[in-house]
């Protein structure tokens, strides 16, 4: 089967990447379409690198990078050339998200033909307005809805089959207008393997790299924005370092353009609160760490969750998006509404038998999302 793959952004879509090198191992041709500016960073992005082989047909697409919102603007005309022949090439368009300028247009080349509707397949991992609600800037809200009622209800009636990674997330597709015959659950995968087979010698050099000896690690992994929460994980570090608590907060991923987090830090904390920049060794952060903290405003399946729930760390994150999909709050984790971060962290820190409790189930459910499992999912759609 010809599949090709619509990714929104320049940085690749980990699911993307994992599902296209999978099929394509398996004999499937597999084309990405992405936009690409060299103003957007993908340094250290590992998904962007795992395309760059033989079995895969990568077309970018020339685009203008537009950082206060993080959206790149492709070149129309050279977008609308390979839209053509990606639909004339393949069996199968399968378009990530609705709300990107690069996944409109092939949305928009189906709607004027029947065949060609037959071909594609919308999937996102959340309804922008609804499931997420940005507190900045104050207007991204109304904007977000005044969309999805102008434009993207249109959208939702071009494809045939429409998915999404949780069921946590289906109420909000029915708010946004999304036809609920259509709409399947289908959750991102994980190599299960690359979080429970590491390297120790790596995490021994990532101990050294940073000076960690007896302290308890915090790690946050994510993009250094406001939406991931990283003001709250150093609110949550500082105040456990004035209670007196031996620990280390490292904070990786980058942040698009300068990271202007550093002033957040107290002067005394400086060498307790560490940004390592983006970097490939997440599993071995994962080892090396006590506690993942993820206090997203909006998520759709959050992948560092996975990945802590494979690697058999204890996770803190907000109720939100997806996340409950994967956890239950004080079974495989914990999980905040409007609660207390500070209080959950703090007593996973504190407690080896309840770190230990949680780890041991979370790896017991996140079994049941490794690719072996979800990829036969999304065969079957591909197939129907």
């Amino acid at each position: 089967m010809k599949i090709c793959y619509i990714n929104p952004t320049n940085n690749i879509r980990r699911p993307i990447a994992e599902l296209a090198n999978i099929l394509a191992q398996e004999g499937h041709q597999i084309s990405i379409m992405y936009p690409e500016s060299k103003d957007c960073p993908t340094k250290n992005w590992i998904a962007n690198e795992t395309i760059k082989n033989s079995r895969i047909n990568v077309i970018p697409i020339k685009s203008w990078y537009f950082t206060p919102l993080r959206y790149s603007f492709p070149n129309f005309w050279q977008l609308l050339k390979e839209t053509k022949k990606a639909f004339q090439n393949n069996d199968k368009i399968h378009i990530w998200e609705y709300y990107y300028p690069l996944s409109v247009i092939p949305s928009l080349y189906a709607a004027f033909s029947k065949r060609q509707k037959d071909k594609i397949i919308l999937t996102t991992d959340g309804f922008v307005g609804y499931s997420y609600l940005p507190k900045k800037p104050w207007w991204l809200v109304p904007a977000f809805k005044m969309y999805t009622q102008f434009f993207a209800r249109f959208l939702f009636k071009i494809p045939r089959q429409m998915t999404t990674y949780g069921h946590s997330m289906l109420k909000y597709a029915k708010k946004a207008g999304v036809q609920m015959s259509k709409m399947q659950v289908i959750p991102t995968g994980i190599h299960l393997d690359r979080f429970e087979n590491v390297d120790r010698k790596k995490i021994e050099g990532l101990r050294k790299e940073f000076n960690i000896e007896d302290e308890k690690v915090i790690l946050f992994v994510g993009m250094l924005t406001e939406r991931k929460g990283v003001n709250k994980v150093l609110q949550v570090s500082q105040q456990l370092l004035q209670e007196g608590q031996e620990i280390k907060t490292l904070l990786v991923g980058d942040a698009h353009g300068e990271n202007n987090y550093l002033n957040m830090i107290e002067p005394e904390f400086k060498d307790k609160i560490i940004f390592t920049g983006g970097r490939k060794e997440i599993p071995e952060f994962m080892h090396l760490a006590d506690v993942l903290f993820l206090p997203s405003e909006g998520e759709g399946l959050p992948g560092a969750v996975m990945e802590a729930m494979a690697s058999g760390l204890p996770v803190v994150a907000t109720k939100e998006g997806c996340t409950p999909d994967l956890i239950e709050d004080e079974k495989e984790g914990f999980l905040v509404g409007d609660g207390d971060y500070l209080k959950k962290v703090k007593n996973l820190l504190n407690s080896d038998e309840l770190r230990l409790d949680v780890s041991s189930k979370a790896q017991e459910k996140i079994k049941k999302f490794e690719w072996g499992n979800i990829k036969k999912k999304y065969q079957e759609i591909y197939n129907n």
